[in-house]
């Protein structure tokens, strides 16, 4: 079979997909790669069949395609790879140059492949082991990740039940419950000190509406995984060992998606209702109501950044990169890749008021990537046509000011969303819900861990809370004042990735 059918061309179109998708396997979903993978393949098959029928022979035919494939899925790497690494302060990182080696080495290896090769059949025999192997190794990283993300998820849920009692709900009817984190989203004095911005407005409103701030907190964590993880499990990550149990700090966005909060919910007769937040590691496709753009998102007319990032990573870079004004036009979502975060957005913005109309208790879980970057919304919510906004090292803005200005813009833009749909659920509620939003870290430095934290608890609630709450002890104090429990809060501290305690910073709020 590995001498005679051409399979090293379809090993060599799937590889590359595959091998992008491993390597982002707790970013992005499996179904990010679907139309990649299909378009690739049918492309590689056309190929393979215009080859056969000038050369005559599927081996030679399957030889010159894996390797015009070889060429075109590396050239986007190899450019970067140049563009980042200089020679004696001279980067060959550009198109005229790598076109022209890339030209010739196409001229020199099809010349070997058709005229120098003598046994067709061993070198076929060759590149399907090659190619085999190579396509082994991100499907292997993939099988086992499913696999092992399954156990460690049964495991967790196993442990919660065991370890945490039933809620014994102390109102009637139970309130739809909204957990909402605009990830980025720091607090209002340092959005003042460092952003030039005053959002005192939009946090009045909410007060007006019955909401409190807790004008000094702090996240728990500088990461998301990390402060969701917290705040959804009531515990810091070193208390959660026996959630945990077999799990590294890597894996532990396992208890993102099956915390506790979600759990005693859940058995207390809570539906979960969730969004496709655009990162695999919290999305929760499990949930009662799961809530995505769906299958129009992956429509012909859009692209999605899996597929823009990959598009850039082949030969296309050359025509995404031109300066001819009628192919940049061709190319422009893949040269602004974030159509797909915009719509994403949009939607859950849009649907997010619509679930108080479940006549079911409904938990619902949101995680908002705004303000968070790429820095592409105005104020009034619509996309911003300077690309130094969102053209730098990973989406962020191309110099301070448009930082400065994108990352304001954003938080204004949420800041009248979330008011308006805050209104919304609290008209439409007939029990009044309870509601927690807040920032999972701030931005940079110094308000890294200055994050907004409102809460709107219905019948007093709010008296257990303190300005310097942190989302570790948020659903310690909803738990104890509405379903029963009695949990003792925790003291509320800051650390960073490496588990280093961080102080309070602001002088107006160091007890």
């Amino acid at each position: 079979m590995l001498k005679r059918f051409p399979l090293a061309p379809f090993a060599l179109a799937i590889f590359p997909i595959l091998s992008m998708l491993a390597s982002n396997s707790k970013e992005v979903s499996l179904s990010v790669a679907i139309r990649p993978l299909l378009i690739s393949l049918m492309v590689t098959l056309l190929v393979l069949v215009i080859f056969r029928l000038v050369l005559r022979r599927w081996d030679k035919a399957s030889l010159v395609t894996s390797f015009i494939l070889v060429l075109f899925y590396s050239y986007g790497q190899v450019y970067s790879w140049l563009e980042q690494n200089p020679v004696a302060g001279f980067s060959f990182g550009r198109h005229r140059y790598l076109i022209f080696l890339y030209i010739l080495v196409l001229i020199v290896g099809l010349w070997g492949l058709v005229l120098k090769i003598k046994d067709y059949t061993q070198a076929l025999f060759l590149a399907n082991v090659i190619s085999l192997t190579l396509l082994a190794l991100p499907v292997l990283q993939l099988s086992w990740f499913s696999l092992q993300a399954s156990l460690q998820k049964n495991e967790v849920a196993q442990a919660a039940a065991m370890l945490d009692k039933p809620l014994k709900p102390s109102i009637q009817p139970l309130p739809d419950v909204y957990y909402i984190v605009l990830d980025s989203h720091t607090r209002s004095d340092a959005l003042f000190e460092d952003y030039q911005l005053d959002n005192a407005s939009y946090l009045d409103e909410l007060k007006n509406m019955g909401f409190y701030i807790a004008d000094c907190s702090r996240s728990n964590y500088d990461y998301t995984q990390g402060s969701m993880v917290a705040a959804l499990n009531m515990d810091y990550l070193s208390g959660l060992d026996k959630y945990m149990q077999a799990l590294n700090s890597e894996d532990i966005w396992i208890l993102l998606k099956q915390s506790r909060v979600r759990k005693l919910l859940e058995n207390a007769g809570y539906k979960t209702v969730a969004f496709d937040t655009g990162y695999e590691w919290s999305r929760l496709e499990d949930a009662d109501i799961y809530m995505s753009l769906g299958s129009d998102s992956y429509s012909l007319q859009k692209i999605i950044p899996f597929e823009a990032i990959f598009i850039k990573s082949t030969a296309l870079l050359i025509l995404t990169d031109s300066q001819n004004q009628k192919l940049r036009e061709q190319f422009k979502e893949i040269n602004f890749p974030y159509s797909f975060h915009v719509n994403s957005q949009n939607f859950i913005l849009e649907q997010l008021p619509l679930i108080s109309e479940d006549p079911d208790p409904t938990f619902t879980f949101v995680h908002l990537l705004v303000p968070h970057v790429p820095f592409v919304f105005s104020p009034d919510g619509n996309i911003v046509s300077d690309p130094l906004f969102y053209n730098g090292e990973l989406s962020w803005p191309g110099d301070d000011e448009h930082l400065i200005q994108g990352y304001a813009n954003q938080v204004e833009f949420v800041d009248r969303k979330i008011v308006e749909i805050v209104r919304s659920i609290l008209a439409q509620s007939k029990t009044p819900p309870i509601i927690v939003i807040h920032g999972d870290h701030g931005l940079l430095d110094e308000n890294r861990f200055e994050i907004l934290n409102a809460y709107y608890l219905p019948a007093d609630g709010i008296i257990d809370l303190y300005s310097t709450i942190t989302p570790v002890n948020s659903f310690r104090v909803i738990f104890n004042d509405y379903f029963g429990t009695d949990f003792s809060l925790l003291p509320d501290a800051s650390y960073n990735q490496s588990g280093q305690l961080i102080p309070e910073s602001s002088p107006a709020c160091i007890k």
